[in-house]
């Protein structure tokens, strides 16, 4: 059985950084240098807290995330009495809701997550989001590096700009900046938006890097989403394991009654 791999190095021991002291890269490089240090794992297991802000309304929860990678993610979210209130499972392509307050369960394609974002309705997606990584970077051509600060930022190049100008107007297209953090080549923040919609956009930012088996992770993350509703949203991770047995348990009670979107 494996241990917890969880380690108290954080990123606040780091010298500090300078803009004359940052590697010169090209966006290509840093990209490779950023996916040379993903998170990985072939299942994870941790505890969270969760602090959501929607409609004037605080939302304090206490739970476990559960994932596979590529293949589930599964979350159990409690009250701070302790009694579960909400379980959710999302597999490649459905997602699953089961309300333990008035009983109730939903499922629905996961192309429902296209409301907030198109990039949103990939499993995959969503999974690297939850650990601070990004599967559609590795080697894009469609970045340009600047230094903003003390992070290394990446931007949408003009090439691509002038490239979706050409389309159709209805052809969507989320565009992503992303900035990068000098010394554990970790994403510290990330914006994504849909070109020529600026009230659609999703933005996150990760910190309190800490150590688990040989690469870092982001414990904390903060997510802002504005589109026809705004929601934001900070999830802190503990007690991190990965690459254990872990069960993905989620039966509907016969009483709990079917509600549709």
């Amino acid at each position: 059985m494996a241990a917890v791999l969880f380690l108290s190095t954080s990123c606040s021991s780091k010298k500090a950084v300078t803009k004359t002291s940052l590697r010169e890269f090209t966006a290509r490089q840093l990209i490779k240098e950023v996916d040379d240090n993903a998170f990985d794992y072939e299942n994870m297991m941790s505890k969270i807290s969760v602090k959501v802000v929607t409609n004037d309304k605080n939302i304090n929860m206490k739970g476990q995330l559960r994932m596979q990678k590529d293949s589930i993610i599964w979350t159990s979210l409690s009250l701070p009495l302790g009694l579960e209130v909400l379980r959710v499972k999302v597999s490649t392509d459905s997602v699953y809701f089961l309300n333990r307050n008035d009983k109730t369960y939903l499922c629905e394609d996961i192309d429902v997550f296209g409301d907030i974002s198109p990039l949103l309705t990939s499993l995959p997606f969503i999974q690297s989001v939850l650990v601070g990584n990004d599967i559609n970077l590795r080697e894009s051509d469609d970045y340009k590096l600047i230094i903003d600060g003390e992070q290394y930022n990446l931007l949408i190049s003009k090439s691509l700009k002038k490239s979706i100008k050409q389309k159709d107007e209805e052809w969507k297209v989320m565009l992503k900046d992303i900035w990068i953090d000098p010394q554990l080549y970790k994403i510290t923040k990330y914006n994504i938006r849909e070109y020529n919609d600026n009230k659609r956009k999703i933005e996150l930012q990760y910190s309190d890097f800490q150590l688990v088996g040989d690469k870092y992770i982001p414990t904390r993350i903060s997510i802002d989403i504005h589109g026809d509703q705004h929601l934001k949203a900070d999830i802190t991770y503990s007690n991190i394991i990965i690459n254990d047995n872990i069960d993905f348990l989620f039966n509907v009670p016969k009483k709990y009654e079917r509600i549709y979107r």
